[in-house]
């Protein structure tokens, strides 16, 4: 099989299916693992967007790729802190294709009104705001060195000649070596379909040029060659990863004429979201509060690596 199957059925038709855990207990972390502060920022952009007339409610709220909702909360509670007034203008969604996490979400977010989809397929929205974090670095991709491709047979990975069709989108993003995604473009596209106008936020890992095979399984926060270990033991009990290719999404955004409006490091963008202010917020209310959210950002800013990055674009 291509190895894009064999991605897709490592992890989504068993890893995610199955309720993967994030955080100290799970294989990794994420910006979300560490505390509330990432969602808090996120809203705070959100009303920016809204105060600088951006984006005009109403709204549709759409998260993609909550895992178990913390994201979603922490997003939310946010905005009841800084204006309540704005649940009369909003309306919540989340897209989860996987029953288990729906549960979970369900119960992370039991007080609040939100609608789940189980694909984009069977939405339709008028004018979204969709947030996500480490959604692109989970699609399936393809596995290219120069004139070969990925195939995979008994858990072992095999290269074969590389499909037309496949070699001259490779030459078009100058791709020689790496990961190439074309469920990325197939999402792109969809949201282009489902959606009349909308903002989408997302966070990600990943380069401008990638030039060489990034792809690899953690487990329980060791990381591991895929190239190197038996498949076979990590398949569907491990997570598997890549770093996104930032110029092919950069290339698809063109090409479908949605509007790039940034492009950053993660940690400057939690800057430009205003952390500074959210501290000061902070430390005149309650001093406790304070001191933990200046640990959130500490590890914040420094625990994770500069590959991961900010992204923001819209059809408008």
């Amino acid at each position: 099989m291509k190895f894009s199957d064999f991605f897709n059925n490592w992890l989504h038709e068993n890893y995610y299916k199955n309720v993967a855990q994030i955080g100290k207990k799970g294989d990794f972390f994420t910006a979300v693992s560490v505390g509330n502060l990432f969602g808090t920022l996120l809203a705070k952009h959100f009303l920016k967007l809204i105060d600088d007339g951006i984006i005009k409610p109403p709204l549709e709220i759409v998260e993609i790729g909550a895992n178990e909702g913390y994201l979603s909360r922490d997003f939310l509670s946010a905005l009841l802190e800084f204006r309540p007034e704005i649940f009369s203008q909003i309306s919540f969604f989340i897209v989860e294709p996987h029953e288990k996490l729906r549960i979970l979400q369900q119960k992370t977010l039991e007080s609040i009104d939100f609608t789940h989809k189980n694909n984009l397929e069977e939405c339709h929205f008028k004018n979204a705001f969709f947030f996500c974090n480490e959604l692109f670095d989970s699609f399936t991709c393809e596995l290219i060195d120069d004139n070969k491709m990925a195939y995979v047979q008994d858990y072992q990975i095999i290269f074969k000649p590389i499909d037309k069709a496949l070699k001259e989108k490779c030459e078009k993003l100058n791709l020689k070596k790496g990961e190439l995604s074309l469920e990325l473009e197939n999402f792109l596209k969809k949201l282009d379909q489902v959606s009349e106008k909308f903002i989408f936020a997302g966070f990600d890992y990943g380069t401008l040029d990638n030039d060489r095979f990034s792809i690899r399984i953690y487990q329980k926060h060791e990381v591991f060659n895929l190239f190197e270990v038996p498949l076979k033991d990590f398949f569907g009990k491990s997570d598997i990863t890549y770093n996104v290719n930032f110029n092919h999404l950069k290339i698809v955004i063109e090409n479908l004429n949605f509007k790039l409006l940034h492009f950053k490091k993660q940690s400057q963008a939690l800057i430009d979201f205003g952390f500074e202010e959210l501290l000061e917020y902070t430390k005149n209310k309650n001093m406790k509060s304070y001191e933990n959210l200046l640990s959130q950002g500490k590890i914040l800013f420094f625990n994770f690596d500069e590959k991961f990055h900010f992204f923001e674009f819209a059809k408008l």
